[in-house]
């Protein structure tokens, strides 16, 4: 059974001794700077308070999930257990799940308070400046964004980056290919604005089937993923099904872009370098709803080598798996490094051209098409989490004359 709030998730990261609080840090100079120097270090999860200005309660909590020993914690899994063996463990779990439908009720703590109206003023939460040269303070990077598809009726939601472009309005950034752009782009041929509750803090299992890859029914994976219901009400003015336990929801429209958009960027993404500039679709919000002490989910991308230990098992279960499904025998490891932009098999090598067997079934796997680049196979000997291991075999077991090959615009 998953954690049914962020909260609880903090209240249970701190009970592991793994959680600092900072009070007064300044949100355009401190929280985002902090965030980096302690993933660096595998530091704790941070919760920022005491924002001067602010009212009292109002805070940011970074670096929630983004360690393998608080990953492991969220899923329910042996915080200290050896990357691979999450690997495994991880595995036995999602073979295992089965969907569970949400369960509606008619209240949760999100509606505590409500602004409405000329009421609204989402500047009244601290939304940080998580790196030095983004375009705006981005209030969603740990938010997931619900609509529901006005075809099928279909909830679904998805993570993306929403940063606050005044008191009722944020620019949301949806690729073209992402199913909330897809959903959103029906509305918009029928004339019609998409409804939205972009909601901006939420408990870790809810978030990470926003981040999963799976398509469909959210809300039914993530209720796999705790074990039970998540329990949503539908939001007073959309009707979306939001979570009950939710820390701060936004309610409104999504117009088409040649209706509104607003100029969004650059922004720091998770390659480690910021994106683009350019003119993105906005929310307007009607209504926020909040709990007392709302507690805005901070999950900025930061550069992929800050960390080792910020590697979590998702990649390297999903390759596993698509190894063994592509005909790939005696897989013993597989590790994702640098954000899985560098994945890492450990095989029990039987024959010949095995290991080329293993690495170009790797390059199949889908969801790694459009940025993972590196792949390597070690024997079974080599621990596929340790850079150290994978280093020394690669200089000393490999002949680049022929151990290397290139697939051109793989």
């Amino acid at each position: 059974m998953g954690h049914r709030s962020l909260e609880q998730f903090i209240d249970a990261a701190a009970s592991l001794g793994d959680f600092k609080v900072i009070h007064g840090a300044d949100r355009d100079r401190d929280v985002g700077c902090l965030t980096e120097l302690s993933a660096e270090r595998s530091g704790p999860l941070l919760l920022f308070d005491q924002f001067e200005g602010f009212d009292p309660g109002f805070r940011v909590a970074s670096n929630v999930h983004n360690t393998r020993r608080r990953h492991a914690l969220a899923v329910g899994l042996p915080p200290d257990a050896h990357p691979v063996e999450l690997v495994k463990l991880q595995r036995e779990r999602v073979h295992g799940l089965r969907p569970i439908p949400p369960r509606q009720v008619n209240d949760g703590p999100v509606l505590t308070h409500t602004m409405i109206g000329d009421e609204v003023d989402i500047e009244r939460f601290p939304a940080p400046t998580w790196h030095s040269h983004d375009g705006g303070r981005y209030i969603g990077t740990g938010d997931i964004v619900v609509m529901r598809d006005p075809y099928t009726g279909e909830t679904n939601y998805g993570t993306y980056r929403a940063c606050v472009q005044g008191r009722d309005l944020v620019s949301l950034w949806i690729i073209q290919h992402k199913a909330g752009r897809i959903i959103a782009e029906k509305y918009w041929a029928q004339g019609q604005a998409c409804p939205v509750a972009v909601v901006l803090g939420c408990d870790p299992l809810t978030f990470m089937a926003s981040t999963s890859g799976r398509t469909g029914k959210k809300y039914d994976y993530a209720g796999a993923l705790h074990g039970e219901p998540v329990d949503v009400l539908a939001a007073p003015h959309t009707g979306l099904l939001i979570p009950a336990e939710a820390e701060i929801v936004l309610e409104g429209e999504m117009p088409a872009p040649v209706e509104q958009s607003v100029r969004e960027g650059p922004f720091g993404e998770w390659p480690g370098y910021y994106s683009h500039t350019g003119d993105e679709c906005v929310v307007r919000v009607r209504r926020v709803h909040y709990r007392p002490t709302p507690i805005i989910f901070g999950s900025p991308p930061l550069r992929p080598l800050l960390s080792w230990d910020s590697d979590t098992p998702g990649h390297a279960t999903r390759m596993w798996d698509h190894l063994e499904q592509s005909g790939v025998t005696d897989v013993v490891g597989v590790w994702g490094h640098c954000a899985g932009l560098f994945t890492v098999i450990a095989l029990r090598q039987r024959y010949a051209g095995h290991a080329q067997q293993a690495l170009l079934a790797a390059v199949g796997l889908r969801s790694g098409a459009s940025m993972y680049s590196t792949y390597v196979v070690v024997d079974d000997d080599i621990d596929p989490s340790n850079m150290r291991e994978v280093l020394w075999a690669l200089s000393t077991r490999v002949d680049p004359a022929w151990a290397l090959e290139v697939i051109p615009r793989a």
